[in-house]
């Protein structure tokens, strides 16, 4: 059966580092979708190279044409690539009738490049270069998120290639203190708990890969009365997380464009649970400001 399947994209993580010095991330899906619809008979559109070897993961469907609706830019921290090969390996294990868990599919793509643990469902700690440590920590809390986006790219598989141990082993207890913080934030749904883990693991990253832009978010954040600032640890986006019941859309953007470059693209959404979705279902509330 032929049906259109979704995978969020992400703003970057709520947190990224080492436990029990293991390379691990808790992703940030948002409510904003890459597509895959499988099209047989008819000629196979361009796909991106990582969506194609997501094909030849299932060798049922290697040859299924499929079209894929990407909605973000690559490069910046939206988990762009993990979206469309999720979206592309759920939809042709649909289309083959190929059981095809989460689990199974997070460590298929990890096989391609690291991988976002936004193809597991809620928000889930993820072993993004081995897929051997899975914890979910439940479902997100009711969170809207401005996402401040420059326009800057990063090379991810280069920042990935490096060896950041000796690094990563320096700030190894503020990991342990972020994801303390944001996992028992999850479970008791406390949204500032969450922001407070998010920002505190986008500042200690600085020390691996500096975002000129994190001090003037946070910055922003204290001044808007937000929770916390989330980022991409191997990009350039950074997200400002307000509680949903109480975020003022209007004030809170008119405020932030202000205090910001033109340049600064702003995009409005909201935390959701990762995993793959219906296309019908993958409601897009995205609201983007120039």
């Amino acid at each position: 059966m032929t049906i259109p399947i979704s995978c969020p994209y992400t703003c970057g993580e709520l947190f990224q580092g080492t436990i029990d010095g293991i390379p691990c991330l808790v992703s940030c899906p948002i409510t904003i979708y890459s597509t895959a619809l499988p099209t047989p008979g008819q000629p196979q559109p361009p796909l991106p190279s990582k969506a194609r070897r997501a094909l030849d993961c299932l060798p049922a469907a290697a040859q299924l044409p499929m079209h894929l609706h990407q909605r973000l830019p690559p490069g910046r921290g939206y988990g762009t690539s993990t979206a469309d090969i999720g979206s592309t390996l759920f939809a042709a294990a649909h289309w083959a009738n190929i059981p095809l868990d989460p689990i199974e599919a997070s460590r298929l793509a990890v096989r391609i490049e690291p991988t976002d643990s936004s193809l597991l469902p809620g928000l889930t700690l993820f072993d993004h270069r081995q897929g051997a440590l899975v914890e979910h920590l439940g479902a997100p809390p009711p969170v809207a998120i401005v996402i401040l986006d420059p326009g800057v790219t990063v090379d991810s598989e280069a920042f990935n290639e490096q060896d950041w141990t000796d690094a990563l082993r320096k700030i190894a207890s503020l990991h342990q203190q972020a994801f303390d913080l944001l996992k028992d934030g999850i479970l008791r749904q406390d949204i500032d708990a969450v922001g407070e883990a998010a920002s505190l693991s986008a500042t200690a990253h600085q020390e691996i890969l500096l975002n000129p832009w994190l001090e003037h978010a946070l910055v922003l954040a204290r001044q808007v009365k937000a929770s916390g600032v989330c980022r991409a640890h191997s990009g350039s986006i950074l997200g400002i997380l307000f509680p949903k019941n109480t975020f003022d859309h209007q004030s809170v953007t008119r405020y932030i464009q202000k205090h910001l470059p033109t340049q600064v693209q702003l995009r409005v959404t909201e935390i959701t649970g990762g995993g793959p979705v219906v296309e019908s279902t993958a409601l897009q509330i995205e609201d983007e400001t120039q």
